[in-house]
């Protein structure tokens, strides 16, 4: 039997969900994502903070959003506009393709459950004030490495059949090899490697919010009396607005890939009532998951650009080239006033050594304003 990808009353709807809405939003999503990658991998202020992960995030999904393009949108766009040739590539590069999206997506899972650690541990701690260079680096790793072992062998793998007697579109079958036939450890491995980030980052983002609810009137306090009333207030603004842009990213996270997240413990349990029982359902869903997951990663830009307006003024400077230019400060004063917003306790630590170089021999006790930062 001649196969098609895009057969019967599928053709217009897999043609809408992928062609059009996901070789759109792909696009979008590379463009996005590409500015925030290049903005916290290549501003010194972000790469050498929380922000480091969360720059890797963006890289990962601006690869994962281009390979979307290459994979999927590619094969159902050359179908309709019956292009062949276009199509034959694409069945050469296949395999890759598979293998490279299957380990952008889980790498950039990694990297933001490694961002979530690390906020977790700083709301909980306050003389943390984050992960030294070098435990990030190693941290990615890590991540990249354990991505790249999970999907090398325990994903899915391609079946690409020539069809003798079809010509065309037809001639060609495209299906995958069941994992967990014969191999249910590495079915096992391919589930967890799905629903164990999926609910770690539930776990740690619910602790970030409880905690900050909890913390943020006595630290609040604390600032207020160390470091004064302007510095508490931006320690409230700061606080907001990170909270508010962990929450939407994690949200548009899980909503994004809870359909993918059910279809693989669907498979994993019976794999017959998927692709046996409702082919074409499995078919749409797989397809509107993988739309999801590009919606997802299109948030992320939105959801840092409204609501922190120091990465909105960062972009105003990359993007117009202004020439006061936040980079062209040192990395060790940058991570300095985030201490002084974020950690009280080190905050009052460091202005007691920096006000005690600057008093006078017959003055040993300074005043109480002279541990008031002189400027923001």
């Amino acid at each position: 039997m001649c196969s098609s990808l895009l057969e019967g009353r599928l053709f217009l709807e897999r043609f809408i969900v992928i062609g059009v809405l996901g070789s759109f939003l792909s696009v979008i999503g590379v463009i996005f994502n590409g500015l925030l990658a290049t903005l916290f991998l290549t501003r010194s202020s972000y790469r050498h903070s929380p922000f480091f992960f969360l720059g890797f995030v963006a890289f990962f999904d601006t690869l994962l959003d281009a390979t979307f393009v290459l994979l999927l949108s590619v094969p159902v766009n050359a179908q309709f506009y019956d292009t062949y040739s276009v199509f034959l590539v694409w069945i050469e590069y296949l395999p890759v393709l598979h293998l490279l999206m299957q380990i952008f997506k889980l790498s950039s899972v990694f990297c933001l459950v490694a961002a979530s650690i690390e906020r977790y541990i700083m709301t909980r701690h306050w003389t943390f004030t984050g992960f030294e260079q070098r435990t990030r680096w190693l941290a990615l790793t890590g991540a990249v490495t354990l991505a790249v072992f999970i999907k090398k062998y325990s994903s899915e793998e391609l079946i690409v059949q020539e069809l003798e007697g079809c010509s065309g579109f037809g001639r060609w079958l495209v299906g995958s090899k069941p994992i967990s036939s014969g191999h249910d450890l590495l079915g096992l491995v391919h589930t967890l490697a799905i629903s164990v980030p999926f609910f770690t980052l539930i776990l740690l983002n619910g602790g970030i919010v409880l905690m900050l609810k909890k913390q943020n009137q006595l630290r609040s306090l604390i600032t207020e009396l160390t470091l004064g009333h302007d510095v508490m207030k931006m320690r409230k603004k700061n606080i907001r607005q990170a909270t508010q842009t962990l929450i939407v990213i994690i949200t548009a996270y899980l909503i994004s890939n809870l359909l993918t997240l059910c279809l693989i413990l669907i498979e994993y349990i019976d794999r017959d009532i998927l692709h046996q029982d409702h082919p074409d359902l499995h078919r749409l869903a797989l397809d509107i998951a993988s739309l999801l997951t590009v919606i997802g990663n299109v948030i992320r830009f939105p959801a840092h650009f409204c609501s922190n307006s120091d990465i909105r003024q960062q972009f105003k400077q990359m993007l117009c080239g202004d020439k006061r230019d936040m980079k062209s400060l040192p990395s060790n004063r940058m991570r300095r006033m985030s201490e002084k917003c974020d950690n009280p306790w080190v905050t009052l630590l460091l202005r007691v050594n920096e006000t005690t170089d600057v008093v006078a021999p017959e003055d040993p006790i300074p005043s109480r304003q002279s541990l008031l930062p002189t400027r923001l």
